[in-house]
């Protein structure tokens, strides 16, 4: 690997043990968390909203995978997740810079978009595939503090820095797998954790989700990225979880057809999520190789 050194942010969470374990035999990790996480490697304990933590564990580092974070709109109040996710953001991207680390891999997440969390007061896709080029129409803390985020790697890639943005969708952790089943069961009645599981089943209105060990690799291929400046990219499975193909799904939660730029996506894969993949497969090298539509059969 092209980087020797690489610091992870949240490296004890659930996906940067991911992460963690992805790299872990191929460069020299170092966890940065506020737990330390299991398994080899350097741990350091620090807040991502404390600089002076940042900056230490930056120093000597070639690369920054930064994945801490508040994680959704349910896990802390507005406040607390706009200081987390845009302080620390800010943070990480100003100790990298400080300390001469060439590239920032950001975790970013498709709520970005705007058509995730119900709870956000969604704002519907102007049209699908939704692409890299779509407006980000964000209206909950979670998904601001995301955008305000990429803007933030924006802004230090302007000034030199090499920042690759990942944008994955709900990640299914087999934590979540009695959860993803009781949702499909019966949809209309679930209300969320209702078998025990981390978190309600998400993945927004279309059923998004990834596997962990696919994001994992997708960030390791983003420090692979030849030549980056500012590159954003989609991650998900190459399927929904949802019971009904996407188009049809789609128009009967918007109640209204939108215009299809690309039919041929979901001519050929019906169950094809809402993003371009195209990007993180050409450019990134990234292609899902597992899905849990297995679980809702």
């Amino acid at each position: 690997m092209e980087f020797e050194k690489v610091l992870v942010t949240g490296g004890a969470g659930l996906l940067g043990r991911y992460v963690v374990g992805e790299l872990q035999d191929r460069c020299t990790v170092t966890g940065l968390d506020r737990t330390a996480g299991v398994g080899g490697g350097r741990w350091l304990l620090g807040d991502i909203t404390d600089i002076g933590a940042v900056s230490a564990a930056a120093e000597d580092q070639h690369a920054v995978i930064h994945i801490a974070a508040v994680p959704n709109i349910w896990s802390a109040d507005p406040e607390t997740i706009m200081r987390v996710n845009v302080l620390g953001t800010w943070n990480v991207f100003q100790a990298a810079e400080a300390m001469g680390v060439r590239r920032v891999v950001l975790c970013s997440s498709d709520s970005v978009v705007g058509f995730t969390v119900r709870e956000g007061k969604m704002v519907p896709p102007l049209y699908a595939p939704v692409d890299l080029e779509h407006p980000l129409q964000a209206t909950d803390p979670y998904a601001l503090s995301k955008v305000l985020g990429e803007e933030i790697g924006r802004s230090f890639a302007a000034r030199g820095m090499e920042v690759v943005v990942l944008r994955p969708v709900f990640v299914a952790y087999p934590e979540m797998a009695d959860e993803l089943r009781v949702r499909a069961e019966d949809p209309v009645r679930y209300r969320g954790s209702m078998a025990g599981g981390p978190s309600a089943a998400g993945g927004g209105p279309l059923w998004h989700h990834v596997d962990p060990r696919d994001a994992a690799r997708a960030f390791r291929l983003a420090l692979a990225l030849r030549q980056p400046t500012f590159e954003r990219f989609f991650i998900s499975a190459e399927v929904t979880l949802a019971p009904e193909p996407t188009l049809e799904r789609l128009e009967r939660v918007l109640g209204r057809e939108i215009e299809i730029r690309r039919p041929e996506v979901f001519r050929e894969n019906p169950f094809a999520p809402l993003y371009d993949l195209a990007p993180a497969r050409e450019r990134l090298g990234f292609m899902a190789e597992h899905e849990q539509r297995h679980l809702v059969a």
